[in-house]
């Protein structure tokens, strides 16, 4: 086994790569500091065979008791300090109480990410100490701004890799109708932890009826010879989901309706020349990038799905308004209320990039200087045998090698070494000056 400073865990590629990426070069640039990158589920059995770290950074890490991978990794490396990176932080009403830290180890052992103060309020109210929290901002909003927005591919690229006019209106749609492909099973499991069984399957209806209703107006809107329609799946969502339940409901799309996963949402917001989405984040970060938005809303939104921020974005509710919001020549201005308000809230501590990377290479210093890690022999033993027993007793139980990765709920999200070394390198290119 191999002792490292920082084991980085990644679940989404488009969600969060190009942060890890670019945290990973300002890291080794600014303090010579190696983070190494893997995906949580997918390289599972191999980290915990292969390495010690000192720090764990987590996409998420709502409890250990139970949860698939994070249970594991608290047990194979009990002594490092996890921190949770909290890629999710703007909960709707439904998921105020799943997503909170349930145990006690995520509320005492875990340190936590905070795009801002709102979170670090939520988090000390579901029993997290204040000296766990880091409040920082929103990374990926930061990617935005340059000189993070030049690592991007531009629209000539775009356009030539899936074949779209240049010369047309790009309209993206990124949905987020997540609780549209939930089974019976899923919806009961999430009743455990946090709504009604009466709301989650109210909430799948909403999402379903309305996935369905925005495919119709994108398949109507993309008859105009002068647009692009890119209407993009969420990360856990399968492409092939949403081209069957168009086949199904709707038939064959038009010419200038795209589906495409490929690539992040950030090349997507920063080449189209307006946004419109569900309930969907990225409306923020369009509206951070000065693009125009809107909210589709062909139904009225539950309760259990509605956040503040929504006030801020105008709603489109018949397919006449997604029409002519697709066709109209309106400016940035429909944006500047969000833009205001989450730079407010989650870009006002400075470069949250930056201050990642520096909060990281802090926090394995503190664990390499600790009185219980300072690379001694014996603590190095103590660890190896450790994480030993704990695989020994998993092959005991019969799960000598635990199957983590879903290939469906994680499309698109497979990456090795080689993947991460040109991003990084990637990001050099553009931060080489400011590191």
């Amino acid at each position: 086994m191999r002792r490292i400073p920082v084991l980085w865990l990644v679940e989404h590629i488009a969600r969060e790569m190009d942060v890890t990426c670019a945290v990973k070069y300002l890291a080794k640039a600014r303090h010579d500091l190696d983070i190494t990158v893997r995906h949580i589920y997918l390289h599972a059995n191999e980290v915990m065979a292969e390495f010690v770290p000192d720090v764990v950074v987590y996409p998420f890490f709502y409890y250990a008791d139970g949860a698939l991978a994070q249970e594991d990794y608290a047990r194979c490396w009990p002594d490092a300090i996890h921190f949770n990176l909290a890629w999710e932080e703007l909960f709707y009403k439904a998921h105020e109480k799943v997503k909170a830290p349930s145990d006690e180890f995520a509320r005492k052992k875990v340190i936590h990410h905070a795009w801002g103060d709102f979170f670090k309020t939520y988090l000390m109210a579901s029993g997290v100490p204040e000296d766990h929290v880091f409040v920082n901002g929103q990374p990926a909003y930061q990617l935005y701004l340059p000189p993070y927005s030049r690592y991007y591919r531009q629209r000539d690229w775009l356009a030539r890799e899936y074949k779209l006019d240049t010369s047309k209106r790009w309209v993206f749609f990124p949905e987020n109708y997540r609780w549209a492909f939930f089974n019976d099973k899923k919806l009961d499991q999430m009743a455990l932890k946090g709504p009604e069984v009466s709301e989650t399957r109210a909430m799948r209806d909403f999402c379903h009826n309305s996935l369905v209703e925005v495919l119709r107006w994108c398949q109507e809107a993309a008859r105009h010879k002068d647009l692009e329609i890119i209407f993009r799946p969420r990360p856990a969502t399968m492409e092939q989901e949403i081209a069957s339940l168009f086949a199904e409901r709707i038939g064959t799309p038009a010419p200038n309706l795209h589906l495409i996963k490929g690539e992040s949402v950030r090349e997507w917001i920063l080449a189209s020349d307006k946004t419109i989405s569900s309930y969907s984040t990225s409306l923020i970060e369009a509206a951070i990038a000065g693009k125009p938005i809107y909210m589709a809303e062909p139904f009225p939104i539950p309760q259990t799905l509605c956040c503040d921020w929504y006030q801020h974005v105008r709603r489109l509710r018949t397919a006449e308004e997604f029409d002519h919001a697709c066709l109209s020549d309106d400016g940035g201005a429909d944006g500047f209320a969000l833009a205001s308000w989450a730079r407010g809230q989650m870009l006002s501590r400075g470069d949250p990039i930056a201050r990642l990377a520096d909060f990281v290479k802090a926090l394995a210093d503190r664990q390499k200087h600790s009185g219980a890690n300072r690379g001694s022999l014996f603590w190095r033993t103590t660890r190896k045998r450790l994480g030993s027993l704990y695989r020994c007793l998993m092959r005991m139980k019969g799960v000598k090698r635990k199957n983590y990765f879903n290939p469906r709920t994680h499309e698109k999200d497979q990456f090795d070494e080689k993947d991460v070394r040109q991003r990084v390198q990637a990001w050099q290119a553009v931060l080489r000056d400011s590191a």
